[in-house]
């Protein structure tokens, strides 16, 4: 398996690390390898504005659990801040989908003096009055997702979104010669990445005759999407193909139709193993973007350069190639279980411990 499913084991880690003066090691600008995570701008941080001698503690607000991508994501970030002796403490938080515990959270954590502060905005205009109110009490926030400037971050890492979604539509548009019905599975309600994912889309199917027959919510989870699923199949209503938010919905999708007989349909996924397994041993017809959990340890890797005192470019973006039916076997890995996402940052003893069947 090529060495991008282990992004950062001890040999890679070389390549993103630098010493500074003292010595001592301290993260350059590629926060990811080279095409998983670029810069958008040339506009960069002030050179030691936020240096700050350590240890630090460092917050992170996150709004919520629910599906292996995120157990994987939160694992790698935790992971990456274990490995700095500068972080004292990592306090990660996290809101059940429930905005006013985000913005309690967010409170808390400026309450409790941390030196820096991630933030995943559930949706940005929520939680602009604390982010603003960090950034007045000297505390540098770096946003996960797309905040449209909105918000005052330090620095903006982004990833999915419209262009996720729209790698989905247009994929579909040309499997379907611009006609036809398709079925959509959206993620959780409310929130930003799933409505610019929706968006995407429908931008991808623009100028074509595919309709909606039916869209439903799915929470980006395996269980409710099966079960959604399920529902439609005995509806009989027609599908000629389905555009999925998240790679957990679309294998819940392939086991009922499996289960029910029903012939598969072009159907859209992400970088997600069980799905890739399902994908491999079904001959489906799919397109699954990459959703990387290794933006978890970028964020942290963010907050360390700049309280180091390193400058960085403002706003990042993740978009690499979606994997194609010509290129699923390179990212599909047999020793390891449904679980895991790709492209991970974990060291491989450590993706075999929490990953291998």
């Amino acid at each position: 398996m090529k060495k991008i499913l282990t992004l950062l084991n001890v040999a890679a880690i070389s390549a993103v690390l630098t010493l500074n003066g003292t010595g001592q090691v301290s993260f350059a600008k590629d926060l990811l390898e080279k095409g998983l995570l670029d810069p958008t701008t040339t506009e960069m941080t002030k050179a030691g504005a936020h240096k700050k001698s350590g240890p630090w503690t460092i917050g992170m607000s996150f709004p919520g659990l629910g599906n292996t991508w995120i157990v994987q994501m939160v694992h790698e970030t935790k992971y990456t801040a274990a490995l700095n002796p500068k972080i004292k403490d990592f306090i990660f938080t996290e809101a059940g989908w429930q905005p006013a515990k985000q913005v309690a959270d967010i409170e808390d954590l400026i309450a409790r003096k941390v030196d820096a502060l991630i933030v995943t905005p559930m949706a940005p205009p929520t939680v602009k009055k604390q982010v603003e109110a960090a950034v007045a009490a000297g505390i540098p926030v770096i946003t996960y997702g797309s905040t449209d400037g909105l918000l005052p971050s330090t620095v903006e890492i982004n990833l999915g979104g419209k262009k996720f979604g729209k790698a989905g539509g247009l994929w579909l548009k040309e499997k379907l010669n611009g006609k036809g019905t398709i079925w959509v599975f959206r993620g959780i309600a409310g929130v930003t990445e799933e409505t610019l994912r929706y968006e995407g889309l429908l931008e991808g199917l623009e100028g074509s005759d595919i309709v909606i027959g039916a869209e439903v919510f799915g929470d980006w989870n395996y269980t409710k999407g099966k079960q959604l699923c399920e529902n439609l199949v005995l509806s009989g209503q027609p599908v000629d193909a389905i555009w999925f938010s998240g790679a957990d919905m679309t294998r819940a999708c392939i086991d009922v139709f499996n289960d029910t007989g029903k012939p598969l349909v072009p159907m859209t996924g992400e970088g997600n193993n069980g799905f890739l397994r399902i994908w491999t041993e079904n001959q489906l017809d799919s397109v699954a973007p990459i959703y990387t959990p290794g933006i978890g340890p970028a964020l942290v890797r963010a907050t360390v350069a700049l309280l180091e005192g390193e400058q960085l470019y403002k706003s990042y973006y993740s978009d690499p190639a979606a994997i194609s039916n010509a290129t699923r076997d390179k990212f599909y890995r047999k020793d390891l279980n449904d679980a895991f996402w790709v492209t991970s940052t974990l060291p491989e003893d450590e993706i075999q411990k929490m990953f291998k069947k």
